[in-house]
């Protein structure tokens, strides 16, 4: 769907925006942010484009305010089993709508979307750092961010070498409003964006060959010198800079090597915070270290049927692929995510067994019973759906 990145509407006054799927929120927020709007959930990558971002209902540091990005949507079109444009809208189809946000795209494929922008300044963005002893102070200190004044984006990096769990939480403001752009709109009725950067990028990068860079000992030294290092706070970026940080770390995945990474994320419910400490030291147990840990503040799950964001915690973990042992402490780490109430994300996962899919999802039998009506056919599928029976 990249090709389709076409720009259909967008309201400078209202903040509205109606764009084609393959559009990327990199190219979404070179439009809106000179008019003074911002995307309502940003992601940590801009390369994600505006209809994958709906199909995962992705979430984004400021969760607990805004929710995922389904909420924003005001309607989208999606190609049923027929292969006839269907436009969706929350309160008019509310299951095809939510089965389709989150729906991995196995409702069919999502051709526009129509979104809901927030109203921000043009200025820098502010990221103040703080650092934390212990995960119970790590996570205090984001809960006490997050119920400050104003939309702030927090997000947590904890230290994989540290049995108490320290770690640092960044908080990041976005300019306030300036005063409303004169303009009415922008003069773009199905403007064709050239193909920028970051999906060239991503064909374009290349492994390292062998093992690579990522591995127990570098990451004790990259965490010691990361914990070290002096905390800056006050530091302004723009939105984008400051809110999607892969943008600066795009050859990351590249240093884990030849069979590159794994990145587990799960969430757990509010009252579940202790499957956290015990993911952890169960990686630990096993001899496994990530590579890089990052802990996030969920709020209530919107209606989404295969939704991943809980009232809660998420954990995203990057591992490399390479390390035996992996698989089953994964397997292990599972049991662990189940016994807690939680989910792993589908977005990023490439193992989960169906079974405990299902022990995770319990509304994915209302999602296929709604899957079945806009597919009955079953055109769409993935490797994914096939490995979770979500498909034939």
């Amino acid at each position: 769907m990249t090709e389709r990145n076409r720009l259909i509407r967008f309201d400078a006054v209202e903040g509205r925006v109606i764009a084609q799927s393959g559009i990327t929120l990199d190219e979404l927020l070179a439009i809106v942010l000179p008019h003074g709007w911002v995307l309502p959930v940003i992601p940590g990558t801009g390369a994600v484009s505006l209809g994958g971002a709906v199909a995962a209902d992705i979430h984004g540091k400021n969760h607990p305010a805004a929710g995922s990005i389904g909420r924003h949507v005001e309607h989208l079109t999606v190609l049923d089993g027929d292969l006839r444009p269907r436009e969706l809208r929350p309160d008019s189809d509310p299951d095809p709508f939510w089965a389709t946000v989150g729906g991995l795209g196995l409702t069919g494929p999502i051709l526009d979307v129509a979104l809901r922008l927030r109203r921000v300044g043009t200025g820098p963005a502010c990221t103040q750092r703080h650092r934390a002893a212990s995960l119970v102070d790590l996570m205090g200190l984001v809960d006490a961010s997050h119920r400050g004044s104003g939309d702030v984006h927090v997000v947590a990096w904890l230290d994989p070498t540290s049995p108490d769990g320290r770690g640092l939480v960044d908080v990041t403001e976005l300019p306030s409003p300036d005063m409303p752009p004169e303009n009415s709109g922008y003069p773009s009725s199905h403007l064709q964006l050239p193909r920028t950067a970051p999906w060239d990028r991503v064909r374009a990068r290349k492994p390292l060959p062998g093992p690579g860079l990522i591995g127990s000992g570098s990451i004790r030294c990259a965490s010691e010198l990361r914990w070290r290092a002096p905390v800056r706070s006050g530091r302004q970026l723009g939105p984008a800079e400051a809110l999607m940080p892969m943008r600066r770390a795009e050859h990351w995945p590249r240093l884990f090597g030849a069979r590159g990474l794994t990145q587990y994320q799960f969430a757990v419910p509010t009252g579940s915070v202790d499957a956290i400490e015990d993911g952890l030291t169960l990686l630990r147990h096993h001899g496994l270290l990530p590579a890089l840990a990052v802990l996030k503040r969920l709020g209530p799950a919107d209606p989404a049927l295969l939704g991943f964001a809980i009232d809660g915690w998420t954990l995203a973990l990057d591992l490399p692929t390479r390390w035996p042992g992996l698989e089953h402490a994964l397997r292990d780490l599972d049991r662990v995510v189940v016994e807690a109430g939680g989910r792993v994300y589908l977005a990023k996962d490439r193992r989960l067994p169906a079974e405990t899919f299902r022990a995770m999802y319990p509304q994915h039998g209302a999602w296929m019973r709604v899957r079945e009506a806009m597919d009955p056919g079953h055109r769409f599928a993935s490797d994914l759906s096939r490995r979770l029976r979500l498909t034939p």
